[in-house]
């Protein structure tokens, strides 16, 4: 092709048409610049077809990983829920009408439901931070969707402050018990242990009429009940419903 070109030229060269040679000249570069132009728009579109096929392969993985963290979100919601209401029947029994028809055993199983659970979440992160580590969070076309994934971090440690809090209050009504009840006939039917000489001289149920053990229960329950709130558990679980929803949407698109 570049051979027959070229014996164009010679040959309006040769015979003295110049004219027509450079109209000749210009249409070529015109061709040249239009096969250009045409290159570069085929690498660009093969360079868009890769960042298309890793956007929706990061897609696919954040799904995973998100569908994950729903469900370790709603297990955390509902032990959250198991711990206030452990809270609640310990309180009732500040009430010594309610505390006498209370027996040890259903006692000690409220104790349980309280101190044997945690209020805590643990997502997977790793596909989220590989991408936002690499650099390639700008992949994700979805600028909300993006602002979201970046700032997924920042609730989170919203939620460990909150953590942290309950865990403080939890220590300080351990110690409470520590010193006030026997722990040993509190989970002494879990761990299959039999009453001993000191802990049998010990009611529990003693414990009520301390107004340090209501004040920490108290303090304890509103803690609970906040972290299920919009601002804890309740707004990371609706964060969480969105992004996937916004997943859905360009991974259909």
């Amino acid at each position: 092709m570049i051979k027959f070109f070229r014996k164009i030229r010679y040959d309006l060269m040769a015979n003295n048409k110049t004219g027509k040679y450079f109209k000749y000249a210009i249409g070529e570069i015109v061709l040249v610049v239009i096969g250009i132009l045409i290159a570069l728009s085929i690498n660009n579109w093969n360079g868009q077809r890769k960042q298309q096929k890793i956007e929706q392969e990061y897609l696919l993985s954040l799904q995973s990983e998100f569908n994950s963290n729903l469900k370790k979100i709603n297990s955390s919601i509902a032990e959250n829920n198991t711990i206030i209401s452990g809270i609640n029947g310990l309180l009732t029994l500040s009430n010594n009408e309610v505390l006498d028809t209370v027996s040890n055993k259903h006692l000690n199983k409220t104790f349980r439901s309280v101190f044997g659970n945690q209020m805590k979440f643990r997502p997977s992160t790793g596909v989220l931070n590989d991408i936002i580590n690499s650099g390639n969070l700008n992949l994700i076309e979805n600028q909300k969707l993006r602002q979201r994934l970046a700032s997924f971090e920042s609730s989170l440690e919203f939620l460990k402050l909150q953590e942290n809090n309950v865990l403080a209050v939890k220590e300080n009504l351990k110690s409470i018990i520590y010193k006030e009840a026997s722990v040993r006939k509190l989970a002494g039917e879990l761990l299959n242990l039999q009453p001993n000489a000191t802990s049998e001289n010990i009611n529990n149920k003693l414990l009520f009429n301390s107004l340090e053990l209501e004040n920490y229960l108290i303090d304890y329950a509103l803690l609970h009940k906040s972290a299920a709130g919009t601002n804890y558990f309740g707004g990371l679980k609706n964060e969480i419903e969105t992004i996937l929803n916004e997943i859905e949407q360009e991974l259909n698109k």
